[in-house]
């Protein structure tokens, strides 16, 4: 269904120079580091955790408020497991390949496999691209290395030269889960889980091949652009990539490799035109982080790139609003017309989007009528 363009949808965007971001401007960082929130906002707790994870907190005061209770969040930080264990152990890290190489003489059939590979492991979507290096982040920033994922702050990150071929894979969040936003959903832990185990047992694969692979969750490179590059979706006004199957419900991660592999091109789903027209997202952020109107090219604050006519999310005003919240928000992906179950109907509504940018309005107009974007809480029994 998607329309295939001959390179990256965001080229026509760029109106100056790319540089390579610097992990210690990131907002998680920033947030380390003690600036952006408040300290009295940050709860008190385990040393070992990032300021951003004390965030998620239970708070007693809450105690009976629907949607924050303490068995919320005890499935919130259940559902994480998985993604701390991996940070601290696997991802962003390289296991020596296998002494034996599988030579390989038909690159496309060593592709299918890798990507059946990853969709076996968990994957829901698996996109190849070309290691693009101005994704790579310059400096390891505060919130890797109090993860104990980098070295020092500040120290130069830099990939092995051998590492030519970037595996980028979409975990797909629970729809139903997710329109418990703002509320504590786990949906997002979850996948964030799920991505600890995918990445590191899909390089493990290749390593095993006798090729070098490093897995990586989020860290070490920017993952949306390169998801873009591998074909998985565009960015959307919201900041988060928009698959055609899934829209924004999902998590990435993915494998940097020497493994000979063929490359998927970008696509043109026709999110660039409707978003355009909708700020559905931006009229509904709790943090009014999200841009109405038209593209920009200058940032907001350090947190993001320049040069790039995009919609700039304002990660300072996000992550505040995660700090009087108490949880992580996803009104952004609840509210989105691109977010539904990949049904029969809706797969119809994507493919008007895609070649009939005419009816975009219209198309709006009913998922507001419909009331898809709606908050759903409902009994924690029954969701399981």
């Amino acid at each position: 269904m998607a329309r295939r363009v001959s390179e990256q949808t965001y080229k026509r965007f760029i109106v100056g120079e790319l540089k390579r971001f610097d992990e210690s401007n990131h907002v998680y960082s920033r947030v380390d580091r003690g600036e952006v929130i408040p300290p009295e906002m940050i709860p008190k707790g385990d040393s070992s955790k990032s300021a951003v994870h004390r965030i998620f907190t239970f708070d007693p005061d809450r105690k009976d408020k629907r949607g924050y209770t303490q068995s919320d969040y005890a499935r919130r930080w259940a559902g994480r497991t998985i993604d701390y264990m991996a940070r601290q152990n696997l991802h962003g890290r390289e296991i020596e390949p296998n002494t034996s190489r599988v030579e390989i003489d038909d690159i496309q059939r060593m592709t299918v496999l890798t990507k059946k590979i990853a969709k076996w492991f968990g994957a829901d979507l698996v996109g190849v691209a070309p290691l693009n290096r101005t994704w790579v982040y310059s400096n390891w920033g505060d919130h890797s290395v109090k993860l104990g994922l980098g070295g020092k702050v500040g120290d130069p990150l830099e990939l092995p030269e051998y590492l030519t071929n970037v595996i980028v894979m979409a975990i797909e969040m629970d729809y139903q889960h997710i329109r418990r936003s703002p509320a504590v959903e786990s949906a997002t832990d979850i996948a964030y889980s799920k991505m600890g185990f995918i990445a590191p047992s899909v390089a493990r694969f290749i390593q095993e091949l006798g090729y070098h692979a490093m897995p990586s969750g989020n860290d070490t490179a920017l993952s949306i652009p390169m998801a873009v590059d591998a074909g998985l979706g565009e960015l959307g006004r919201n900041g988060i990539l928009i698959t055609e199957k899934y829209g924004p419900r999902v998590r990435l991660c993915k494998v940097f490799t020497d493994l000979p592999l063929v490359h998927d091109k970008p696509v043109d789903l026709g999110v660039q035109a409707f978003c355009e027209i909708c700020e559905k997202c931006a009229k509904s952020c709790p943090g009014q982080a999200l841009k109405h109107g038209e593209r920009m090219a200058e940032h907001n604050n350090i947190s993001n790139n320049v040069n790039i006519l995009k919609w700039p999310v304002n990660a300072e005003r996000c992550i505040q609003w995660w700090a009087k919240n108490r949880a992580h928000c996803a009104v952004c992906i609840r509210v989105c017309p691109f977010n539904k179950p990949d049904k029969l109907l809706h797969k119809m509504v994507r493919w008007h989007v895609n070649y009939l940018p005419q009816f975009n309005r219209l198309i709006k107009w009913m998922d507001d009528v419909v009331g898809y974007d709606k908050q759903i809480l409902g009994d924690p029994i029954d969701e399981f």
